[in-house]
């Protein structure tokens, strides 16, 4: 049971990939008060742990109902294949979705906390959509959409969600510029998600799973994942001279290019040799964050002098503690899951119960 088993049951949860979505929720908040808006760190506080949360769920729903592709997965890294609490039996494929409603009954509670109908609408609609990532009849992931609805939910709904919150207006003139720099942040989301799914694609297409991957083959996968990232960098001249993006924002966001065309580089050279492909997820989903982070960064090295040294300022810029730290730990320690059961201990019975 999972009670029993906490760094199980937070491993089941991929808490090392929860500090991606306060890097998005935080550059909603920041684009907000950047633009004048009086920051409010209660509803700042309350809408972070409902990323938190809906960002759990997900993990939990796609824990449980990828058990048949984990199971078969057998080159997994501490990135792709699963958390593997469950293929090595240390819990059961019950307990995750025990823990996906859970969290999904919390979701929802947390959503009627929200101040305004737009921001409580905002939160049905990634809770719906974050269900629908793995669970049927939806089943996103399993009908090449799963790359589309994590970049929506990620790298839109999450960051108009922290924007909204500190009184952030939706309206034409304020919202082009905030629509237009989530853009190329979307589109690495987009084909960082086809990387994740590139080493799982032979399991994924042994269960019926028709990620993108699996619908248009590797190979042209590869072909819309040098496209995308041609096209994130390409488009930063335009969102400056068509915004009133500040300049430091977008020269923060094209440094990380370099690591995104050595990811591409990576991906082209590697693909064939799963040996050799092991740390490309990695780095894309660095890539991916460095990206984010650098907007955030972008925004707050153009605020008013002294806004460093305001308290408001560090809860904001949680995001890149946390990451700094989540980063670090497993870089340095690596991700080791907790040996409880052996690989095969109920296999057959969870099959069997799916």
């Amino acid at each position: 049971m999972f009670i029993h088993k906490p760094k199980s049951t937070l491993s089941l949860g991929r808490i090392k990939f929860l500090s991606y979505s306060p890097i998005l929720y935080g550059l909603g908040a920041t684009i907000a008060t950047f633009r004048g808006e009086e920051f409010s760190p209660y509803y700042f506080v309350i809408g972070q742990i409902t990323v938190w949360v809906v960002h759990m769920m997900t993990h939990f729903y796609n824990e449980y109902y990828d058990f048949d592709s984990d199971v078969l997965n057998e080159h997994p890294s501490p990135w792709t294949g699963g958390s593997r609490i469950l293929p090595k039996g240390i819990l059961n494929p019950k307990d995750s979705l025990i823990l996906a409603v859970l969290t999904t009954l919390l979701s929802l509670s947390l959503s009627f906390l929200m101040p305004s109908p737009t921001t409580f609408i905002i939160c049905l609609l990634a809770i719906l959509l974050s269900w629908g990532y793995s669970a049927p009849p939806l089943s996103f992931c399993r009908r090449g959409l799963g790359e589309l609805i994590t970049a929506v939910v990620l790298n839109i709904l999450t960051p108009a969600l922290g924007f909204l919150l500190q009184k952030g207006d939706l309206v034409p003139g304020r919202t082009k510029g905030f629509l237009l720099v989530l853009l190329p942040l979307a589109i690495i989301e987009f084909v960082r998600m086809m990387v994740m799914n590139m080493p799982d694609r032979n399991c994924d297409a042994e269960v019926g799973k028709d990620t993108l991957i699996v619908k248009i083959g590797i190979k042209k996968a590869i072909k819309i994942h040098t496209l995308g990232m041609i096209v994130a960098y390409l488009c930063l001249p335009f969102i400056y001279l068509y915004s009133d993006i500040p300049l430091a924002v977008i020269g923060f966001i094209a440094a990380t290019a370099p690591l995104g065309f050595l990811t591409t580089w990576w991906v082209h050279k590697r693909w064939q040799d799963i040996q050799e492909f092991f740390m490309v997820p990695f780095w894309a989903s660095t890539h991916n964050a460095l990206a984010a982070l650098s907007a955030l960064v972008g925004f707050l090295v153009v605020h008013p002098t002294g806004y460093l040294f305001n308290a408001e300022t560090h809860l904001k810029i949680f995001s890149i503690y946390l990451y700094l730290a989540v980063f670090f730990y497993f870089s340095l320690l690596g991700d080791h899951l907790p040996e409880e059961a052996s690989e095969t201990s109920i296999q057959t019975e969870a099959l069997a119960d799916l």
